[in-house]
């Protein structure tokens, strides 16, 4: 009898139809089958997101993302948080708070807007290599289609991917998809992304530190390793303090995470970590406070007072473009009450009922009437809705911009709207299982509408008026790197432009005043936020009257800026010391 060979005794390798047999059969109902579907769902976001994308992205829209675009090109060149979008009040603020005379344009600290979002801008500008430099033939500007876009829509993914682990962990696989899939569908998401304003980046660091806390407390509930414990809190503590220091209104997390710890925990054990949570957080932005104590004498910088902006005292913008701004602290304090609570009903009527456009929120406080049996799913909702009131107390006293920011909790609020949508539809008992299914598409349907009918004819055009950036571009290029100009959108020449920009000063005598003993300025650039003003209440007889017959081509006679064009039939004017052209 031969000797058996090594080979004989391991099983022989199956022939070739059987393997074919067994992929087919991974495809069809195995680990195949999940990775299939997975990828095509991941196919279908991502289309949606390109989609989105290239039909309503023309460039950067709001002030805001301007703004924080600029603060993030200023570190990357010259690793200080300095902007060259400076505002007459600040120039002033830092000669009364720090005795410096004149204040020092180049290298003008901010003072209003934190840190975290810009240097995560700055980050992606290393990375990307964008060029700052171009052309005023670009529509659109190459370092927002390369970094700034790219940066908020990963930021969103990532949101998403969040969200789905954790209403999986709070509910089910079911409701973790509805939500992810509602989620992605959302035009409130989408449009928060593409605006560039760091929205999409707070998303991700909110539900991260609710998720974080959360696993947290009930690894504490459960007495586990008090080691894993500390490690959760620990980074839910730093994704707190780098919401704080993306906007100060998310301070409003930090008691809404610490009622979570406390309640989920329970008893004083619960209120020492708790308290433990908020003393890492407070820790981590401290140097922040120090920093700006240093530079400003604020621990907020200028902050606090631009709550004064849009009140009767400083109606519009007139706050931050009156180089000595005068009032009394009782008066101050009468018209932050009534801008309180004009903007309160205001919030109420419209951004907090319309959240995520409009039916899910409705579905979330309704929650509230219902007990859920997890302990984690029945508490959770309470620090959320602490969070959200706390925002829109804040945002009565800042406004429209910040009232935007109750777009970071869609993400906590979407998964309780479709449990409670899902604990409806069950009570309905229908006997027929495609009913029930065609009901809840049905409901991921009307969510999506305002998406569908956002990327329907008519397109979305170019941020125009007022932003354009070949436009910028074209005027900023007439004045050398080291001039200055004034205009009524410094963030766009700022950030288009790479020119030191003062926000155009309320009255012709501060620019006087300015161009004289601060700084000569070179360039003078209107556009249409002035120019579309009311002619009569604003330009003939209100607060910008002094630069009426400037706008009409009757220059004083002592005039430093005296060479000029208009843009774009009349809409813009730019004005300079000399021809540049």
């Amino acid at each position: 009898m031969p000797a058996q060979s090594d080979g004989d005794v391991h099983m022989a390798a199956k022939p070739f139809e059987s393997r074919i047999q067994d992929l087919v059969y991974n495809v069809d109902v195995g680990v195949g089958h999940q990775a299939l579907k997975v990828g095509l769902y991941v196919l279908t976001v991502l289309g949606i997101m390109l989609f989105y994308l290239a039909t309503q992205f023309r460039g950067l829209r709001e002030a805001d993302a301007m703004d924080a675009a600029q603060l993030g090109r200023n570190l990357l060149y010259h690793k200080k948080y300095i902007t060259q979008c400076i505002r007459p009040l600040s120039i002033t603020y830092l000669e009364r708070k720090t005795g410096r005379r004149p204040p020092i344009l180049e290298g003008h600290p901010e003072l209003i807007r934190p840190p975290f979002y810009p240097a995560a801008l700055a980050v992606m500008f290393k990375l990307t290599s964008p060029p700052f430099k171009v052309e005023p033939k670009h529509r659109i500007f190459p370092a927002e289609q390369r970094a700034v876009i790219p940066f908020n829509l990963g930021m969103t993914l990532l949101t998403g991917l969040l969200l789905f682990f954790l209403a999986r962990r709070m509910f089910d696989y079911r409701v973790g998809f509805l939500s992810t899939t509602v989620f992605f569908l959302s035009d409130t998401v989408w449009n928060s992304t593409i605006s560039g304003s760091g929205a999409a980046l707070l998303m991700l660091l909110t539900i991260g530190a609710v998720y974080s806390a959360l696993a947290a407390a009930s690894v504490l509930r459960e007495k586990q390793s008090l080691r894993r414990a500390a490690g959760l809190l620990l980074l839910s503590s730093a994704l707190t303090a780098a919401a704080f220091l993306t906007r100060y209104a998310m301070a409003v997390l930090a008691p809404a995470v610490a009622l979570l710890i406390w309640v989920y925990v329970g008893g004083r054990r619960g209120l020492r970590w708790a308290g433990l949570y908020a003393v890492v957080a407070a820790i981590l932005v401290s140097p922040w406070i120090v920093r700006n104590i240093m530079v400003c004498r604020s621990p907020l910088g200028l902050a606090p007072l631009m709550a004064l902006e849009g009140t009767r005292l400083f109606p519009g913008d007139q706050l931050t473009r009156t180089l000595n701004p005068e009032f009394r602290f009782g008066a101050a304090l009468n018209a932050l009450l009534i801008k309180w609570l004009e903007n309160a009903s205001h919030l109420y009527r419209v951004n907090l009922r319309t959240l995520g456009d409009g039916i899910l929120i409705c579905l979330f406080l309704t929650s509230f009437l219902h007990r859920f049996v997890r302990r984690p799913v029945q508490i959770l909702r309470w620090p959320v809705g602490l969070a959200v009131l706390l925002l829109v107390g804040v945002a009565g006293f800042y406004g429209e911009v910040t009232a935007r920011l109750l777009a970071v909790f869609w993400p906590l609020i979407i998964p309780y709207a479709m449990a409670f949508f899902l604990v409806l539809l069950t009570r309905l008992q229908l006997s027929l299982r495609i009913l029930e299914s065609a009901v809840v598409w049905l409901m991921v349907l009307l969510t999506a509408l305002p998406l569908i009918f956002r990327i329907l004819p008519p397109r979305e055009g170019p941020p125009y008026p007022p932003y354009y950036a070949p436009f910028v571009i074209l005027v900023s290029n007439m004045l050398e790197p080291d001039e200055v100009m004034c205009s009524d959108m410094p963030w766009a020449t700022a950030w288009y432009g790479s020119r030191t920009s003062i926000q155009l000063p309320q009255t012709i005598d501060d620019f006087y005043q300015i161009n004289d003993f601060v700084q000569r300025i070179s360039g003078l650039y209107f556009t249409t936020l002035t120019r579309d003003k009311r002619f009569v209440s604003d330009l003939l007889t209100g607060p910008e009257k002094s630069w009426f017959p400037v706008l009409e081509g009757r220059i004083p006679p002592d005039f430093p800026l005296t060479q000029g064009f208009p843009l774009s039939n009349m809409e813009q004017i730019f004005l300079t010391d000399r021809k540049r052209w």
